[in-house]
Parts: C-alpha cells; sequence; structure tokens
C-alpha cells in the first residue's frame, strides 16, 4: 500500500507495470493532496468533502449497473481525484456506489481491507472483482462495465 504509514507522503503513483490490462489507460490520473478544488468538510474529522455535484441520467444508469457488479471506489478523505472522480458522478450516483476509505486517519477507514485487496492508489475501483485504479470518465466507467457485464452473458 503505497505512503499508508507516510503522513508526509501523501501523492500516489500506478506501478508502472501492471498485469491488469485495464490499468494501463494514458487518461488516468493520480491522487495528490494538494488541491484548491478539494473543499473541507468541518462536520466530521477527516471524511471526504460532500458531493455537490447533480447525476446526470448516464450517471445514474451507470451507478445501477456498478451497484448490480457489487462494484466500490476506493479511496482516501484527502485526495483530490477521488473528490473530483464522485464530483463527475454526482450525489445520487455516488449514494448507490460504496465508497471504502483506505486512508489509517480516515473515519470509518477501512485500511485492513484495501491492503488485502492490494489497492494501489487512490481512487482505485473494484469493478466485476477487478482492480481499476486512476480517476476514470463516466465513459469511460461505462467501458469497464459494459465489458464486465458482457463477460457474464
Amino acid at each position: 500500500f503505497l505512503g499508508a504509514d507516510d503522513p508526509d507522503n501523501r501523492d500516489f503513483s500506478f506501478p508502472s507495470s501492471s498485469s491488469s490490462s485495464s490499468s494501463s489507460s494514458g487518461s488516468t490520473l493520480l491522487a495528490s493532496a494538494a488541491s484548491s478544488s478539494h473543499p473541507k468538510n468541518n462536520n466530521v474529522k477527516n471524511t471526504p468533502p460532500p458531493i455537490t455535484t447533480t447525476s446526470t441520467p448516464q450517471a445514474l444508469s451507470l451507478a445501477a449497473d456498478l451497484s448490480s457488479l457489487d462494484s466500490k471506489m476506493y479511496g482516501a478523505f484527502w485526495c483530490s481525484h477521488c473528490y473530483d472522480q464522485k464530483q463527475s458522478l454526482g450525489s445520487e450516483a455516488m449514494r448507490a456506489i460504496p465508497y471504502v476509505e483506505c486512508d489509517r486517519d480516515g473515519y470509518r477507514t477501512q485500511r485492513d481491507l484495501c491492503r488485502a485487496k492490494d489497492v494501489p492508489g487512490y481512487p482505485t475501483w473494484e469493478i466485476g472483482g477487478e482492480l481499476f485504479p486512476g480517476e476514470r470518465s463516466v465513459d469511460e466507467l461505462r467501458e469497464i462495465v459494459d465489458g464486465v457485464l458482457a463477460k457474464r452473458k
């Protein structure tokens, strides 16, 4: 688990060589704690900021399919790319998708699960039992979901 034991090292990089072809997207973004667009949630310590966007019909359809595949989003409360990922899907869609907090200091942390799953960085999606690291557009997530659903037919 990269950087999990070093609170001063909050930047994550995904390994350059990966056994999974799904993690080799040129448009994959990596997590960084430094972001001015990452609002603070002052209500509860070490929680992700609130999602302020409304879900599109495409995001709601995607969320329903992600839910049917028992998908999860792994992240950290301080992760700007995790926040951006949630914002791209919207609050209604994200209510249907389990979010797993991986930072040891995060509220309701599930760090042991993140370690057991070998989550390489944040955000990471688990879809159909396979990990897909990095921030993804709604269209990219739709392609992944459609591929997983096609394999199950």
